[in-house]
């Protein structure tokens, strides 16, 4: 009889694990994005549920069948027992003869006929009908690895759901671990696979045997794929050590060694991005910034309108000088242009010499705004905003002409180290740089300015305003380098909005000629 307690084991395993599983296994016919958009990871997770609600009716027709075998084989046996011991007195008797004889003709072909009966045909199906075949599972993982190298953290406390000094209530199991060590692999990162896979291999000992190997996994995969690590590493001790703890590898050990040696991976170029220490310490939840002493005050003057309802200003950095405004956008207009952009949000593009591409140095999702497609209330609102980003920034901005963008940063999204100027042959750029924060990040997504030992952190209603250009000169602003920290836990909402120089030719002019730049 199954075991119903397995069952159910077997049942929440596949509710962390199914999606993973299922997209190796079949063919990719869906693109839809499931890490920067909440909504669709909301659809997949009903999904997921649908699943394991029709995996629970397979097992009960599953028991039904098996019952229904039982009370069979309780009827058959009746002779096998009555027999037992006293065999040749048994068959003696005509009527217990013609029963077997009759039984062996007869009902042993119907009992056949119920055990090939199709059971579960309709969960088959509906499971065939329902299930995602996913296309970016691949940027799940690769998104993991940004948390894991800007934070530096290690394999083990992401498993028990520990992050950078935060206990969540989740955790990763073998199968997952096992990917992450795969992805590294396949990357040519044989240290980071081997932890990865150390991981899987002492998780997997605490789990019970044959559920993951219906999922796909054994101990002797995750070995045989460590021992190939090792030896691409040169460390033949380990890879034989591996090999020798597992009864189904020992016997071949030494040829498998021999193979792995004559066949060692080749070293790829791979898209897996390696953050340097000062991400895991500016971005991390140990930075602690230093007080200062510089201005905090309300910012009256430029034009009429904040005389009337000034902005809370703050002074972060003197030189160069970077700004932060608070209140600058209401709950209520934030509410907005979540609900009303997240439909027109797309993969964002970096300039490459080959054209604009999307980039792994910059996974976010963005629109513009004032768009076609969206109502009239949008618009309304990016005029509105326009017009207030001109009063705290003293630029002259126009809703026609410049053009701001909504931003979504998900699960490991981020921007690598950059700044925000061209520097080309374009004789114009960005003279200064106005974001805005739309939401609080549980953990992660700060705006760090390395070169400046200063991390701002996302707060609804915040603005931070830097500068691109030496404002006397419109010299290249070199230390405003920044980058944005990889999201851990929730997601970032922001809006940015570029300031271009020659419209500001009028009020904000050129003092003295630049010393570096060069116009063409």
């Amino acid at each position: 009889m199954l075991h119903y307690g397995l069952l159910r084991i077997l049942v929440h395993i596949l509710s962390v694990s199914v999606v993973l599983v299922t997209c190796q296994k079949n063919d990719i016919t869906e693109s839809t994005d499931y890490i920067s958009s909440v909504p669709n990871r909301l659809r997949l997770l009903k999904q997921n549920g649908k699943l394991l609600l029709n995996l629970y009716e397979y097992i009960d027709e599953l028991q039904e069948k098996i019952k229904t075998l039982q009370r069979l084989v309780k009827h058959l046996q009746q002779p096998q027992l009555a027999a037992k011991g006293e065999e040749e007195d048994f068959l003696s008797n005509p009527m217990n003869s013609l029963s077997l004889i009759r039984q062996m003709h007869a009902d042993w072909s119907n009992v056949e006929k119920v055990m090939k009966q199709s059971v579960g045909q309709k969960q088959l199906n509906f499971m065939n009908e329902q299930r995602p075949k996913l296309k970016n599972v691949k940027e799940t993982f690769i998104a993991m690895h940004r948390i894991t190298s800007s934070y530096e953290l290690n394999a083990t406390d992401i498993a028990k759901g520990l992050l950078d000094g935060m206990q969540t209530d989740a955790n990763l199991s073998p199968l997952e671990c096992y990917e992450m060590g795969l992805l590294y692999f396949n990357g040519s990162l044989y240290h980071k696979a081997v932890e990865w896979l150390e991981t899987a291999k002492a998780l997997m000992e605490k789990t019970p045997r044959n559920v993951y190997a219906l999922l796909g996994l054994t101990r002797s995969k995750i070995s045989h794929l460590l021992a190939r690590c090792y030896t691409a590493l040169d460390n033949l001790e380990l890879a034989r050590l591996v090999l020798q703890s597992k009864p189904d590898l020992n016997a071949k050990a030494e040829e498998l060694l021999e193979y792995f040696q004559a066949n060692k991976p080749q070293k790829v170029e791979n898209d897996l991005i390696e953050f340097d220490s000062a991400y895991a310490y500016f971005c991390g939840s140990s930075y602690k910034p230093e007080p200062t002493r510089l201005l905090c005050s309300y910012k009256t003057s430029g034009t009429p309108f904040l005389r009337l309802a000034a902005f809370q200003m703050e002074q972060i950095s003197m030189d160069p000088d970077i700004f932060v405004f608070h209140n600058v956008i209401s709950s209520a207009e934030i509410a907005i242009l979540d609900r009303e952009t997240e439909a027109f949000l797309v993969p964002a593009k970096v300039a490459t010499p080959e054209g604009e591409k999307v980039s792994s140095y910059r996974t976010v999702k963005s629109a513009k705004l004032p768009h076609v497609n969206v109502s009239r209330e949008v618009n309304l609102l990016a005029v509105r905003l326009h017009k207030r980003m001109s009063d705290l920034s003293d630029f002259n901005l126009d809703s026609c002409s410049d053009v701001m963008q909504v931003l979504k940063y998900d699960f490991g999204g981020h921007a690598s180290i950059h700044n925000d100027y061209f520097k080309n042959s374009s004789s114009e750029d960005r003279i200064a740089t106005i974001l805005f924060y739309l939401n609080d990040v549980p953990s992660g997504g700060g705006t760090v300015f390395f070169d400046l030992d200063l991390t701002v952190q996302p707060e609804p209603g915040k603005a931070v305003l830097w500068y691109n250009l030496d404002l006397e000169t419109f010299d290249y602003e070199e230390r405003n380098i920044h980058a944005s920290c990889p999201v851990k836990i929730g997601s970032k909402f922001a809006l940015t909005q570029w300031v271009l120089e020659h419209r500001q030719m009028f009020n904000r002019p050129c003092l003295r000629p630049p010393k570096l730049r060069q116009y063409k």
